[in-house]
């Protein structure tokens, strides 16, 4: 075959010759640049990337682009320079890497932990029974873990989880009530679960069926600890603004409903009487349409023939029977004459339980049973829903005499000979006399 043909080839350079020149000792590059144009890259100011690598080799006399190395003295002095700054800053490149490693590796690690403790640890717990005191609410319905967010958030456990564990472990959390808690801070989660239970609905006062206001002001300034007669005060003061309905005609007693409340702290007794107010509303609400099935003409004569029932009764269990006894006295007529005859009405008006003669015989007192006819003019107590429920649905009988011998023995007489035997064994049981013309206890002097 002919030989190639001499010349630069189709990429523009003649590569025989530039070896021959190689061989021959020349720059290539130099040679190159001789016509003023970098022919490598092609920019105008005919300098190529590597330009700075020739350049600096130049000056240390290490050999540059396929060049030799310069060995004068001068040239080894600025190698030796150039190595201990190539030896510091490899040294800090290898600190800087180490450095991120170990960071790298320890945020690892700590990440590990999070999650393992997250996922696979006990929840965060305070130890011990608590510091500063503190009142937390339990709403009604609230469980598990909404009682432990209430906690949480008042600083009593330090985690909704660790008091949700501990309520798992215990079978009787899902009896806790609703109320007010007096609690501590910092408190371990299987304290403030004992606590709870303990208090058993926490700070609360309860109100028994049969008391009148007077005893349940009382019983309220005790339990908020205000001074004697406080609650009376405001009963008084406030009576238009308690929740009364127009019937009561501004008369409060019935309507402090006998239950259970809880006390905040800071309450103040008109609170607990509005809501008293508000809870016997709510119950007398339908009686009016029940009335005239038992002989009485409104609702609000229900309530008063149940607050003689619930004051003059011991036993639930005798109610009905004792609701029958009074409507067969309301509707009698001969000696009886639609009269009571109650020494709880009478005591109510006087607020004292001695009555006399001159007592029994004051036709001006309304709530004098013995002498007016019907019903008192208002309830004599605050009675609960035994005593409602045993007016609207009476037992059946003939009974116009009743009395409490003891508190789980009422007797019933259809005739008077019959219940003054009973009255008289009842008053000599108790160490009192006996008075033979009125049939009626006295105290002995």
């Amino acid at each position: 075959e002919p030989a190639p043909a001499a010349g630069p080839g189709p990429d523009g350079i003649d590569w025989e010759a530039e070896a021959a020149a190689l061989e021959a000792g020349a720059d290539p590059v130099g040679a190159a640049r001789e016509g003023g144009k970098d022919e490598w890259d092609g920019q105008e100011d005919g300098r190529h990337e590597d330009d700075g690598y020739l350049d600096e080799h130049a000056e240390t006399g290490e050999a540059g682009f396929l060049g030799e190395q310069d060995d004068s003295r001068e040239a080894q002095k600025k190698r030796k320079e150039k190595g201990k700054k190539s030896g510091r800053r490899n040294g800090g490149a290898c600190l800087l890497v180490a450095l991120v490693l170990l960071g790298a590796v320890g945020g690892a690690g700590w990440w590990g932990y999070g999650f393992w403790q997250d996922h696979f640890g006990p929840a965060p717990d305070f130890t011990g029974e608590g510091t500063t005191p503190v009142q937390v609410e339990v709403k009604k319905g609230a469980v598990g873990g909404q009682i432990g967010l209430a906690l949480k958030t008042a600083g009593v456990v330090k985690s909704v989880d660790a008091f949700s564990a501990a309520c798992k472990a215990e079978p009787k959390c899902g009896t806790i009530q609703y109320g007010f808690y007096e609690m501590k801070k910092e408190m371990s989660a299987a304290a403030a679960l004992k606590e709870l239970l303990d208090q058993a609905g926490g700070a609360a006062i309860v109100i028994p069926e049969g008391k009148n206001s007077s005893e349940i002001y009382a019983k309220i300034d005790d339990k908020l600890k205000l001074q004697k007669g406080t609650t009376a005060g405001v009963a008084k003061a406030q009576v238009n603004d308690l929740g009364l309905p127009a019937y009561a005609q501004g008369n409060i007693e019935g309507f402090l409903w006998p239950t259970r409340y809880n006390i905040a702290e800071g309450m103040k007794p008109e609170d607990l009487l509005k809501q008293m107010v508000k809870n016997a509303t709510e119950k007398y609400a339908g009686l009016d349409s029940q009335a005239a099935s038992v002989g009485l003409k409104t609702g609000y004569e229900v309530l008063i023939e149940a607050s003689i029932l619930q004051r003059e009764g011991n036993n639930p269990e005798d109610f009905a029977k004792m609701a029958k006894t009074i409507q067969n006295r309301l509707a009698a007529g001969g000696e009886i004459n639609h009269r009571l005859g109650m020494d709880t009405t009478l005591q109510y008006s006087l607020g004292r339980k001695e009555l006399d003669k001159k007592d029994m015989d004051d036709a001006s007192n309304k709530y004098n049973t013995y002498i007016n006819q019907g019903l008192p003019p208002g309830p004599i107590s605050n009675p609960g829903d035994d005593a409602i429920n045993a007016v609207l649905h009476p037992a059946d009988g003939k009974w116009l005499y009743f009395i409490a011998m003891s508190p789980t023995n009422t007797r019933f007489a259809e005739t008077s000979k019959e219940h003054y035997a009973n009255v008289k064994e009842f008053c000599l049981a108790a160490g009192n006399g006996f008075d033979e013309a009125r049939g009626h206890c006295t105290t002995k002097k």
